[in-house]
Formats: C-alpha cells, sequence, structure tokens
C-alpha cells in the first residue's frame, strides 16, 4: 500500500519506451531483469503471477497454462516461436538457472524478490535507461501489453473484446480506462482550453 498523498496508478510505457528497456537491459548484462521485463509484458500477468512463474513455465514451451492468484481463473498464455527463443537465449546467458526458480529470484535466497524491491528497480531502470513514463512500476506492463496489443491490431472492437478477456475485465469501457485512452481524452479536453 502506498503512503498518503503518493499515487498508486501506473502508466504503460509506449513501444519505443519499452524497447529501449529492454537494449538498456541486455547491454549492461540484466539477463534476469530482461527475463522478468519481457515476460512480465508478453504474459500480461500481475506481478503476483510473474513472481511464481519458473523457468521450467516458459522455458522451451509453446504454451502456459496459469491460475492466476487474484481471479483464481485458468489462463493459457502462448509463446510464438520468436518469443520461446528470446526466453532460451536469455537463459542461457543468465547462466541456465535452476529450472525450479522463479524468473525474479532472488540468488542468495533462492526466493522470488517482493514486489516492493522489484518496484525499487523499475524506478532505478526508469532513471538510468531515460525511459519516458510518469508512473513507472510493475503493473506498467500488463497495461503496456494491452496498449500495443490494441494499437497493434489496429484497435479494433475486436481486439479491444479480445484484450478485455484476457485481463479479466467486467465490460470494454474498464479496457479503455485501463489502457489510458480515457484518460488521453481527458487531457485532451484540458489541453483545449484558452485565454
Amino acid at each position: 500500500m502506498a503512503r498518503k498523498g503518493l499515487s498508486t496508478t501506473a502508466d504503460y510505457l509506449p513501444f519505443d519506451e519499452l524497447k529501449k528497456l529492454f537494449e538498456g537491459l541486455h547491454r549492461d548484462k540484466l539477463y534476469k531483469w530482461e527475463a522478468y521485463c519481457k515476460v512480465s509484458y508478453c504474459t500480461a500477468f500481475r506481478i503476483s503471477d510473474v513472481r511464481t512463474t519458473t523457468w521450467k513455465d516458459i522455458l522451451h514451451q509453446s504454451e502456459l497454462i496459469k491460475m492466476e492468484q487474484k481471479t483464481k481463473k485458468s489462463r493459457l498464455i502462448t509463446f510464438s516461436q520468436e518469443i520461446a527463443d528470446n526466453i532460451a537465449q536469455i537463459y542461457e546467458l543468465a547462466g541456465s538457472p535452476d529450472l525450479s526458480l522463479s524468473v525474479i529470484c532472488n540468488p542468495h535466497t533462492r526466493q522470488p524478490y517482493s514486489r516492493e524491491y522489484i518496484n525499487r528497480r523499475l524506478k532505478y531502470f526508469q532513471v538510468r535507461y531515460q525511459i519516458k513514463i510518469r508512473h513507472f512500476s510493475t503493473h506498467s506492463f500488463r497495461k503496456t501489453f494491452a496498449r500495443n496489443t490494441f494499437e497493434a491490431n489496429g484497435g479494433t472492437m475486436k481486439a479491444l473484446s479480445l484484450i478485455q478477456k484476457i485481463l479479466n475485465h467486467k465490460n470494454p469501457q474498464t479496457t479503455l480506462i485501463y489502457m489510458g485512452y480515457v484518460q488521453d481524452d481527458i487531457n485532451e479536453i484540458y489541453n483545449s482550453l484558452h485565454f
């Protein structure tokens, strides 16, 4: 829970900023962090589900079935060959960790890092790689998945409906708000003001 007066809202990353993050982590050989960010993005999992995702769940897999901790609903995630190959490459670059370990594991305790620690690291990466985003947190990857997928699929009603289903939202309006489109429209109203 955030301290009083602090925002707990996460923003999405524009695709160019997401790529900048991935490239920076890879360049700096922070492969486990690169894996965490990529798995968070391509699964659209909440942090609680990413923390419990092991290398065995994703390495050389074309799909992953996982029960979401929050909703208690089962989700099927498929991995394209490109994503599967990229995961395998990162796994090797990360030193081929024990398959039973979380993809975002503390090497000393062998336990997943806490949400708070991950958020602190993301804020550090935001500054280090000059990522343009106001509120960056673990939830940003889920929102980034939604927004980028919606735009990549032409912003159609079909795409909106599928993303709504993936995110387990009750209605399309919730998904539009979640992806930041309603706030964009509100900002346009404010930006149209003049004296």
